[in-house]
């Protein structure tokens, strides 16, 4: 018989000790679990949450609640949907209540509350149910997060998307979705409906002479009188550039929306001050109605279009309804412009010249070089036709570029041929005087053409010149270094102030047409002449009468003491080759 003990307490305690140890062991692992869960969920950026059966809030975690100034005691015991400041899209709230009532998990429920300070704070959770294991609904517990930076980026690139970065007006496409909108209201309502086109008239010029800067700023102050130039019911858009585009709702009849848009054209040329200087900017207007002028958004901005550009062909600074006949003159200047740039491509331009001589002797002393287009089927179209529609379509810098070289070129090919050739003068518009690669284009065509200095005339107007003078002057200053002769065309028709005069590195005046069309009977236009005659002789300029028609004209001319005259008179705009004959036979005076 064995004589070691079977006592229990002998033979279980050290299986106990064990246990407990191990026990032990246990509870400070998942305590030391638990702290480390507890420091993680305290730096996460994610709320940790848990609902009860009702909804209310029972835990919170996560250090973002107190980041953000919402404490969980605020919080505890409330419905999300009974928290401060608390909103959510109708969608939104749609499937968060389907899935709790289902039971659910739900996701990326977006919503919003308020911090105390009244600050909004945009949430995305999600969640999923907790069951006892009866299956009986303990309740919900998920995460959530801060997404407000999220949420305003979206907003923000969904504004930039719809409404104009520089103006804030809405852009083209949201304007086009209002018009949509309104279009259907009109319908329903059966009042009458119209559609706006304006355009800022001459913008381009304050842009290309004053600088975009300045053109900027002119739009913006543009598009706040617009704005508070119209009805609270009204819409002002931007569609692009100085284009500008307006929805009258229940605007009444032609009379009274017609009175509304000379009102806003009042507003409009108020004066305004850029750059330490005032002026004033017109604008013109084009009007269709909804439905009798379209029965769509784009068909509608198409007619108003059409109507403004027949505002622009009759003065500017005015107002014009669509009609029918419209459509076709649309159709026709779309053609146009669709062919003139093919026809620029196809080399179609061409460029005749016409003399200038002494007033008292008939000899020659310059040219002048004309634009023409030689369009297939219609024969030379004249530059009253296309210039202006080049100069609104962007097409006048590679126009104005491509005279510039073929004018080179045609006066080094008369030189090679051993003839005696005087300046040649060419006109040069306001885009292209505002144009930075003016200089460049001039010195490389200059260059390749192997022109001596006064070869070459630039005539410019004086309104060109006066729209930003200390511009004007520094770059007609590095003009005439490249040894290019300066005009100033059609004076007496801008604005001209003699100090600025003065400081031009000018050798001649232009008089314009208008007053030499008066001469020899109206007295008021021989003054005129007289006094520009004397001024510009003051100042050491010759002077050029232009449109000189008529022997009686010639004649005043000569009396007012006038240095050189051009008109169909002493010689029609001719082809180089007619010049290239005359230049064989004409006695050509020095400059």
């Amino acid at each position: 018989m064995s004589t070691e003990s079977t006592h229990p307490a002998l033979t279980t305690a050290p299986i106990s000790r064990a246990l407990q140890a191990q026990s032990q062991l246990t509870q400070t692992a998942l305590a030391c679990s638990e702290r480390r869960l507890r420091s993680l969920l305290a730096l996460s950026v994610d709320w940790i949450w848990e609902q009860d059966a009702e909804g209310r809030i029972c835990e919170l975690s996560g250090r973002l609640l107190e980041d953000l100034g919402l404490q969980p005691e605020l919080l505890l015991g409330r419905r999300i949907d009974q928290l401060d400041g608390f909103e959510a899209s109708e969608p939104a709230l749609h499937q968060f209540r389907i899935a709790a009532v289902a039971r659910r998990p739900f996701r990326d429920f977006d919503f919003q509350v308020k911090r105390p300070d009244g600050r909004a704070v945009h949430v995305r959770g999600s969640g999923e149910p907790v069951f006892d294991t009866q299956g009986g609904l303990l309740g919900y517990r998920g995460v959530a997060r801060d997404v407000t930076a999220e949420v305003l980026a979206a907003r923000e690139a969904d504004r930039l998307a719809r409404y104009d970065a520089l103006t804030g007006l809405p852009n083209r496409g949201q304007f086009l979705q209002e018009l949509t909108r309104a279009m259907s209201r009109s319908k329903r309502s059966g009042h009458a409906m119209a559609v706006g086109f304006l355009d800022l008239d001459r913008f381009k010029t304050v842009n290309d002479t004053l600088g975009h800067a300045a053109g900027d700023e002119l739009l913006r102050v543009m598009a706040t009188r617009l704005r508070k130039a119209v009805r609270e019911v009204d819409t002002v858009g931007r569609l692009g550039g100085d284009e500008f585009a307006l929805l009258f709702e229940a605007c009444g009849d032609r009379h009274n929306l017609r009175r509304r848009a000379l009102a806003l054209l009042e507003t409009l040329g108020q004066p305004i001050h850029l750059h330490e200087r005032s002026f004033m900017v017109t604008g013109s207007i084009g009007l269709a109605f909804f439905p009798e002028d379209g029965e769509d958004s784009d068909t509608l901005l198409m007619h108003a279009d059409a109507a403004m550009y027949r505002t622009k062909e009759q003065g500017r600074n005015g107002v014009n309804f669509y009609d029918a006949s419209l459509a076709a003159r649309a159709e026709r200047q779309f053609e146009i412009e669709s062919t003139l740039r093919m026809g620029l491509a196809r080399g179609e331009l061409l460029l005749h010249y016409q003399p200038k001589v002494c007033a008292r002797s008939g000899r020659l002393l310059g040219l002048e070089a004309l634009l023409r287009w030689n369009r297939p089927g219609h024969g030379l179209v004249p530059p009253s036709e296309f210039i202006p529609l080049a100069e609104e379509r962007g097409l006048i810098l590679p126009i104005g570029r491509w005279v510039i070289r073929q004018a080179c070129e045609q006066l080094a090919r008369w030189r090679a041929q051993g003839l005696s050739v005087p300046p040649l003068a060419l006109n040069v518009s306001a885009h292209q005087f505002g144009d930075p690669g003016l200089l460049d284009d001039l010195g490389q065509a200059m260059r390749l053409a192997g022109l001596p200095a006064g070869q070459l005339e630039l005539e410019l107007t004086e309104s060109v010149l006066m729209a930003e003078p200390e511009r004007a002057r520094r770059l007609l200053r590095r003009m005439a270094e490249m040894g290019v002769r300066i005009a100033i065309d059609d004076f007496g028709t801008g604005y001209s102030s003699l100090s600025y005069l003065k400081r031009f590195p000018a050798r001649t005046l232009k008089i314009d047409r208008s007053f030499v069309r008066g001469l020899p009977g109206k007295g008021d236009d021989a003054a005129i002449v007289q006094a520009v005659i004397a001024l510009a002789h003051s100042l050491g300029l010759a002077v050029v009468a232009e449109g000189v028609e008529t022997d009686a004209q010639l004649q005043a001319l000569r009396g007012l003491g006038c240095d050189q005259v051009q008109g169909y008179l002493t010689g029609r705009p001719m082809p180089a080759a007619e010049v290239a004959a005359m230049l064989a036979s004409y006695e050509v005076q020095p400059a």
